[in-house]
């Protein structure tokens, strides 16, 4: 029984899950993956941490995110993602609503300074790096954000834990609320070094949540969103090489 329940608590926070990508649950970090490391996967994302500008008949909407995250090199990674948008069916406001439509984003981390003994590692990112201006067409960027993130971690009896921390701007005004300064802490036990849990404050929110890799092929989240909020995700973990 006690395995079982680490095992539905073990949560895909070894990424940013929604994004397929290093990082805690709505914060990111400095972690990378290793070269060729692929995932593939899905997460349930609750409205609160959806871009308020998504709405269908004016009101936001729990939804869910696809993605593909490639580590090309230790140095590199590249994610492909989507959230699905709930609206009526052909855009006629008559028909009834459905996941019709999809948020698409392009995904960039970039680490030039690796975790050594005396300094933490330092990430450079961008999400929903291309797409149409505000005045495009689609007006979309809904995801788009920049950041540099740091990560530390100290060994300790066999326990890992992390800080970390992230200076992000978004560039929709609707995001503005999870701009500045965010980070979070984590610990990997020592009884079962797989399971990772953490906490963060992502700029309006306060999360909580945990992860685990199972059977080197799986990677599971859940956590909760304003201590509230149910997230959760699966990932097919692949290494290429």
């Amino acid at each position: 029984m006690v395995s079982f329940v680490l095992t539905m608590m073990s949560v895909a926070v070894w990424g940013q899950q929604s994004l397929g990508m290093p990082g805690l649950i709505h914060v990111p970090t400095a972690d990378m993956d290793s070269a060729g490391i692929a995932r593939i996967g899905a997460q349930y994302v609750p409205k609160e941490i959806v871009p308020d500008r998504m709405t269908c008949d004016g009101e936001k909407f729990n939804s869910f995110t696809n993605y593909l995250s490639i580590t090309l090199f230790r140095w590199i990674e590249v994610s492909y993602g989507y959230t699905l948008w709930k609206m009526h069916k052909n855009k006629n406001p008559n028909e009834k609503t459905g996941f019709y439509s999809r948020d698409r984003y392009v995904s960039l981390r970039l680490q030039p300074i690796q975790e050594a003994k005396w300094w933490p590692s330092v990430v450079v990112g961008a999400i929903d790096l291309w797409g149409s201006h505000d005045g495009g067409i689609s007006a979309s960027n809904h995801y788009r954000n920049y950041y540099l993130a740091l990560s530390k971690h100290l060994e300790w009896h066999g326990y890992r834990f992390g800080g970390h921390m992230a200076y992000r701007y978004w560039k929709r005004d609707f995001n503005h609320k999870w701009n500045g300064v965010v980070g979070g802490v984590t610990a990997e036990m020592a009884f079962y070094r797989p399971l990772r849990f953490m906490a963060e404050w992502d700029g309006n929110e306060v999360n909580i949540g945990a992860d685990c890799r199972l059977f080197k092929l799986f990677l599971l989240q859940c956590g909760l969103v304003d201590m509230r909020h149910f997230t959760g995700g699966l990932s097919l973990y692949i290494d290429l090489f």
